[in-house]
């Protein structure tokens, strides 16, 4: 896991849930995001019951669906500290190809629940 400021660096964070455009968490990214757009990567999304998504990354036909936000001084740290120690941040790939940063599940899986279609329901957008 990379941890750090991207001072001065462009990143790409692939968002799914609170920290996604009309998630509560948008406001602490969105002062970076000098784009978005939507995208999905191999996974499953699950329901924590506590108001958040947790996402696991792998190979499967599984997919999460989000957001790769380009972001310009993106505050890892401060982003670290908000998703906590269920979360790491890793690399993975989305289904165009895309290397980017996201928050992978690390935290166990029992009494989660699957979200068919891999998409967090409480997004406004979504």
């Amino acid at each position: 896991m990379t941890r750090g400021v991207a001072g001065g660096r462009t990143v790409l964070l692939f968002v799914y849930g609170t920290l996604a455009p009309g998630g509560r968490a948008w406001p602490m990214l969105e002062p970076y995001a000098v784009a978005v757009r939507p995208a999905s990567a191999p996974g499953r999304l699950y329901d924590t019951g506590r108001g958040y998504p947790a996402a696991v990354f792998g190979p499967g036909e599984s997919r999460v669906h989000g957001t790769l936000c380009t972001l310009r001084d993106a505050p890892l740290d401060a982003l670290d500290a908000w998703e906590g120690d269920e979360y790491e941040r890793r690399t993975i790939t989305t289904d165009d190809g895309t290397a980017a940063l996201a928050y992978h599940w690390r935290a166990g899986l029992a009494g989660l629940r699957p979200l068919a279609g891999g998409r967090w329901p409480q997004l406004a957008n979504g």
